[in-house]
């Protein structure tokens, strides 16, 4: 593997990584459905029943006394459309005479009651409508009994409606009778040819009158019962059964949105899988999260794994010099430092341990080293004097920082090449690994990177920015570092590297071995 070709853009609908969100809250999610599914269904089932009972009504459009000689047809204000039955329907009127009828209270408030509770629909035709009253109510019987005297309360209205019309028509016709009553009384000529027109008109006035008067009395309005409201024999509402799938399909919807939203609130790196859908780096370890109170200390095992996947990741030869950084404070670069190095000595590699973590030091107070030559000394002094590092344990040489560097940029831009030459060429050497700084809080990674084998990059499950990793890594691309891979630290439960076997099982939760498909992908 030679570093990094490509940083892949990170894509703003990730749908594998979705995916791998929902099944990870798969029984979050169902378990969230199914008590909700539940919930409703116990509380509908406690509700009382409510019964829907339903008339219908045909509307169609009366042809009385249409193309006769009564001065025209009738009245055109007797036919209406169906909406203006449904809202006729739901007048104060026709509900008023509804309720009355029914022995129910009348008042303002009883009235909207029962006119949200009920229900009118209308299926409309080119002739002819249905007009449909649905009413609802604990009793059955009740329930149809006042859906029957809603529909006859609307065919009274229907009635005298139509009736009023004709009466109006009649009301017309007199005024004109009494105007021609009134022209004939004025007239003194009985020889006159406009007296008998007048008496004539009247006559035809006063058998229009007494055909309007039957017709007010007999004239029925548009509707017309087609079926009367029946006891129902199954409630309307509650529906447990309905409700409960309703629900459940609800609370699929609501959990997933909540566990895609706190997803998408979340900056930090979730898991090896997502680190290196981010990257397309291997992981070469998962160090998993120890026990309080273990400090530095991490598993000896991930770091045996870790020692072999970097040997074989770097060509070349001895000795092969090892950056290790973050992208930010606080993620355990120092530690994993730590733990490579005591595997490489462990495995009978003269190990280097270097701390130009200047800023921060910390393997001085980790080895109890108080007096030695440290890495000030060390590079300002070469090469008049020679690297004198401290053996810690076997087969591992430690050079600690005991006093903050001045201007380290400046220190290191003119010194740091020359003395990992020296260390190149003396060959004393099988493993060098340099603990550094986090890539964006300072400059001094930057320029120690070009300079050696490779750069491990150490990420914190959980705490490591997204965005900070991948700028990370786009900076060391631009100075000319070879990131080497990914070393995921403090890990809950690996997603992508095997269990030990419970017959070699140490102290480690994870084997620290990648799987080939990570470095496939790669």
């Amino acid at each position: 593997m030679n570093g990094i070709s490509q940083i892949p853009p990170e894509p703003e609908l990730d749908l594998v990584r979705l995916g791998r969100t929902l099944k990870r809250h798969a029984l979050w999610i169902l378990a969230f459905a199914v008590l909700l599914s539940v919930a409703t269904f116990v509380l509908s089932s406690l509700q009382t029943p409510v019964y829907q009972a339903s008339t219908r009504l045909l509307a169609a459009q009366s042809n009385v006394l249409s193309g006769s000689n009564l001065l025209g047809t009738v009245p055109a204000s007797a036919l209406i459309d169906a909406g203006a039955y449904r809202e006729a329907a739901l007048s104060n009127l026709v509900l008023g005479r509804t309720l009355k009828a029914a022995g129910l209270g009348t008042t303002p408030r009883d009235l909207e009651r029962f006119a949200r509770s009920s229900r009118v629909r209308t299926v409309e035709g080119k002739n002819s409508n249905v007009i449909i009253l649905s009413v609802r109510n604990p009793d059955p019987d009740r329930a149809a009994e006042i859906a029957n005297i809603w529909a006859r309360s609307l065919s009274q209205w229907d009635d005298e409606r139509v009736r009023g019309s004709f009466g109006n028509f009649r009301e017309s016709l007199e005024a004109q009778l009494a105007v021609v009553s009134g022209q004939i009384n004025q007239t003194t000529n009985r020889s006159d040819e406009n007296l008998a027109s007048l008496q004539t008109l009247r006559a035809s006035l006063l058998r229009d009158i007494d055909l309007m008067r039957a017709l007010e009395r007999s004239a029925t309005g548009q509707l017309s019962l087609i079926d009367r409201a029946v006891s129902p024999s199954r409630p309307a509402s509650p529906r447990p059964l309905l409700y409960a799938v309703v629900a459940f399909l609800l609370g699929l919807t609501l959990a997933v949105g909540l566990v895609l939203m706190r997803e998408a609130g979340v900056r930090s790196v979730r898991n090896a899988d997502e680190a290196f859908s981010l990257t397309s780096l291997p992981l070469l370890g998962e160090f998993p999260e120890m026990p309080a109170g273990a400090g530095r200390t991490l598993s000896p095992e991930v770091a045996s794994y870790l020692d072999i996947n970097v040997t074989h990741t770097i060509a070349g030869g001895n000795p092969r010099i090892i950056a290790i950084t973050s992208p930010a404070a606080l993620e355990g670069k120092s530690s994993v430092a730590i733990s490579l190095a005591r595997a490489c000595a462990r495995a009978g590699k003269l190990t280097l341990l270097i701390d130009l973590n200047s800023r921060k030091p910390v393997l001085h107070k980790e080895f109890s080293i108080t007096q030695s030559q440290d890495i000030v000394s060390a590079l300002v002094n070469l090469p008049r004097v020679l690297p004198q590092p401290t053996l810690v344990e076997n087969n591992l040489y430690v050079i600690p920082c005991l006093q903050p560097l001045e201007n380290p940029p400046r220190l290191l831009s003119e010194l740091f090449r020359p003395f990992i030459t020296h260390l190149k060429e003396s060959g004393q050497y099988d493993m060098i690994i340099i603990d550094t700084p986090p890539v964006l809080s300072v400059t001094d990674t930057l320029i120690m990177a070009p300079y050696v084998s490779g750069v491990l990059m150490v990420v914190r499950e959980g705490q490591t920015d997204r965005r900070q990793l991948r700028t990370a890594l786009e900076i060391l691309k631009r100075v000319g570092a070879q990131t080497l891979g990914l070393v995921m630290n403090r890990v809950r439960e690996s997603q992508t590297l095997p269990k030990p076997d419970k017959v070699y099982e140490g102290s480690s939760r994870s084997t620290g071995i990648f799987k080939p498909r990570l470095e496939e992908k790669s």
